[in-house]
């Protein structure tokens, strides 16, 4: 009985230390990284998960709903690093770097030192994935996830009594950056649509680098233009070669979850893919509506010529 009573003294005065050490993360990282340009960070507590509840119609039945209810915080933290030297402006590429790096530091030492015990550790496709647990008498009270590569670095902490078999499926139920990234928990998923690929993301990085490279041109031909017209030019050149490396980015995360090179990702004014559904042409968007179940087989043929077209055939069960 007396054992009964310490353990249970122990750990009702261990939840409020580990609620304290969240909220200190979070005020630590805020601090010092939130006038970073790319950074973010949220932390959501329980009396907040009944609005999500609801916005995303999840129902009681769901293991996402039980999931949720074991909860009592989220914390997620994310710094992108999409930068470059593009239209003939200069940033400082080295220092963002440099924040970055420091960040998946502070981090990581933060759960080093914290009595965590590290659950995984992978290097993947240039992405560094651990995974950090603290256990409370055989129950998991904390779960940290890190994943870093050069682009980016995530940091998604759940804190309450978790289920390692359904944390993925939150990514699901919340609509909040950096949650998609719990899938790598446990990164057994199968490929939906897609085609094997040694280089996998390569023919992104070749679109992305040739659009940079027009941007550039168009620039540079704007000589003539006064100052102030050169420099909004300049901005929203900026802005797009961002996006398309934020793309990028996305077909690399795309290419690690299915263990495939995406091929339905759309590009603004591609016209070099044709597909075809059980032999008849169709449209991408009918494509991307099917069924994964429904599917037989996917054959993609790649253009031999330049200039020529991509065919990608489906075939339904």
């Amino acid at each position: 009985m007396k054992k009964l009573i310490l353990i249970t003294l122990a750990v009702i005065i261990s939840l409020p230390i580990l609620a304290q050490n969240t909220a200190n993360l979070f005020e630590q990282l805020t601090d010092k990284y939130a006038d970073q340009d790319g950074f973010s960070a949220t932390m959501i507590t329980s009396d907040m998960f009944d609005l999500y509840l609801k916005k995303r119609n999840i129902e009681e039945e769901s293991p996402v709903f039980e999931a949720l209810k074991n909860l009592d915080k989220i914390l997620v933290v994310s710094q992108s690093n999409f930068t470059g030297k593009i239209a003939g402006i200069s940033t400082d590429d080295a220092k963002k770097e440099n924040t970055t790096n420091l960040l998946h530091k502070t981090i990581l030492d933060h759960y080093k030192n914290g009595g965590f015990t590290l659950l995984k550790t992978e290097k993947r496709m240039g992405e560094d994935v651990k995974v950090y647990l603290l256990k409370i008498h055989d129950k998991i009270q904390t779960m940290a996830l890190i994943t870093a590569s050069s682009m980016t670095t995530n940091l998604v902490e759940l804190k309450g009594d978790i289920d390692l078999k359904t944390v993925s499926e939150l990514g699901k139920a919340l609509n909040l950056r950096g949650l998609e990234n719990l899938y790598k928990i446990d990164n057994s998923s199968s490929a939906m649509y897609g085609v094997a690929s040694a280089g996998i993301g390569a023919n992104s990085r070749e679109r992305i680098e040739e659009m940079v490279a027009r941007q550039q041109e168009m620039v540079e031909r704007q000589s003539a233009l006064t100052d102030e017209q050169r420099v909004k030019i300049e901005e929203q050149a900026e802005q797009m070669a961002q996006k398309q490396l934020q793309m990028a980015e996305k077909y690399r995360e795309m290419a690690e979850k299915y263990q495939r090179e995406p091929i339905f990702l759309n590009y603004p004014g591609d016209t070099n893919t044709v597909y075809y559904l059980d032999g008849k042409k169709v449209k991408a968007k009918e494509i991307k509506e099917l069924d994964s179940e429904k599917i037989e087989s996917v054959e993609v043929n790649k253009a031999e010529k330049e200039g020529g077209k991509t065919t990608v055939r489906v075939k339904t069960k």
